[in-house]
């Protein structure tokens, strides 16, 4: 996926700009330069798969001790608003909600409507893949901000990575990984048919991704997921074989087919491209399995 082309700079000065009342606003205009290098730095460790390194920007401007004085102090109304605090404001609410909003709608469309995690539920929002609650300089870089789901935002949470393979993956800067086939799906026939998917990465695969990709799949929760998924594909897939039948050898061959079909279009490690290589590999379901009631 593509970075966004949008200028870091140019976001914020619309963003901040907002602000009100003057005093907090002119603090936020203050910040451009130290939002604009912290973007610059978020860059290059995204690039090396390394935003564990960037823990001099958690909690900044303010720090982390003020950032726990904000919490607890939370309740008071009278209580002054950290310009920690301000800087969260301006993605909620003035790139969600206000003067931003073209920016957050460009970005929240640049995977084609489709989150951008997990390749299936529709974009509905933006996830800060350095959570803004840590970084709040980082709340309007857009490199920081990914098309997601809703679910996958919220399986994410604000979690921020404490080592190189602490991390889901970043679609901006680790397009790499999909060099690599590294889901699988297990299916498995009688009593009851079921498909059990896993990450399985070769040992080629340099580790960092192969670790994110084990973090990625378990932290979003998409064995769960895409097992939600994949009935209507297989009922769909048997009333096809139903009307048209074909022998074993002529079956794995057409399954194969599909699984570098769907490898070339929603991408070699999505479910559905996994899901058709386990088909392909089931004597069970080319022998007839496919025959069976997928509930």
């Amino acid at each position: 996926m593509d970075k966004p082309t949008l200028d870091t700079g140019d976001v914020y000065d619309v963003c901040a700009g907002r602000a009100r009342p003057s005093d907090v606003r002119k603090a936020l205009q203050e910040l451009r330069k130290t939002v604009v290098k912290a973007a610059a730095a978020y860059e290059v460790a995204a690039a090396q798969q390394a935003q564990h390194t960037l823990n001099h920007l958690k909690h900044q401007p303010d720090g982390e001790s003020a950032a726990k004085s904000a919490k607890s102090a939370k309740s008071a109304k009278s209580a002054k608003s950290s310009i920690n605090e301000e800087l969260k404001k301006t993605y909620v609410n003035r790139m969600v909600r206000g003067a931003g909003r073209t920016f957050y709608d460009e970005l929240r469309g640049s995977c084609h409507g489709l989150c951008a995690l997990c390749g299936h539920g529709a974009a509905d929002t933006l996830d800060h893949q350095l959570p803004k609650d840590s970084f709040p300089l980082l709340s309007v870089v857009p490199i920081n901000l990914v098309p997601a789901c809703s679910r996958c935002n919220h399986q994410k949470k604000e979690h921020a990575p404490t080592h190189a393979g602490d991390q889901t993956l970043h679609p901006y800067f680790d397009g790499d990984v999909h060099d690599h086939v590294w889901l699988f799906a297990r299916v498995t026939g009688p009593p009851k048919p079921s498909v059990i998917f896993r990450v399985d990465p070769p040992a080629d695969m340099p580790p960092a991704f192969a670790a994110r990709a084990r973090h990625h799949f378990a932290a979003l929760e998409l064995s769960e997921l895409y097992n939600s998924q994949i009935g209507n594909e297989l009922r769909c897939l048997g009333m096809s074989l139903a009307r048209h039948p074909l022998p074993p050898e002529e079956l794995r061959e057409h399954l194969q087919e599909t699984a570098e079909i769907k490898a070339a279009v929603e991408g070699r490690n999505s479910w559905k491209a996994a899901l058709y290589r386990g088909l392909v590999e089931s004597t069970w379901y080319v022998e007839g399995g496919w025959e069976e009631p997928w509930n």
